[in-house]
């Protein structure tokens, strides 16, 4: 699933259970459970932080960013609840860019990865193209329930 996908259920976790104790947690756990829904991924022959995919994710980082900062501004009063469960939803990808850019770009070897990571990839059986449709069904999804909360 997309960064803004992940950030925004995080969000929507912010705003209805309140406690950052379970909030953070649970936003973080969501990721997981997001990256179980079939979504956008890399065609067969697209590679890993090759032009295209890089221009898709600064724009995915961008569009995030700013509806981090659009949701602050909405909600004043939980804007640091909100903005901790983005980055917690978010943050299990930025073990793909540490096992992609430090270990084979910079060591030189293939990762061997850890049991989470591990997990993070059987989980997501169905990642393609055409999972932009699911992607953008979930923004709307997600968008709506955090509107009801205005």
């Amino acid at each position: 699933m997309t960064g803004t996908n992940h950030g925004m259920t995080g969000a929507v976790i912010a705003l209805l259970v309140k406690e950052p104790a379970l909030a953070v947690p649970l936003s973080f756990i969501s990721h997981f459970a997001c990256d179980s829904i079939p979504h956008f991924g890399l065609a067969p022959n697209d590679k890993l932080f090759d032009r295209k995919f890089n221009v898709t994710l600064v724009m995915d980082f961008l569009v995030a960013v700013s509806l981090m900062v659009i949701l602050g501004l909405m909600f004043r009063s939980q804007r640091w609840l909100i903005w901790a469960c983005m980055v917690a939803a978010a943050s299990p990808d930025l073990a793909w860019a540490y096992y992609h850019l430090y270990m084979q770009k910079i060591k030189k070897r293939k990762p061997k990865f850890d049991r989470l990571s591990r997990f993070h990839i059987a989980i997501q059986w169905s990642q393609t193209p055409k999972g932009w449709f699911v992607e953008v069904a979930w923004f709307v999804l997600i968008g709506s329930i955090i509107l009801a909360q205005r």
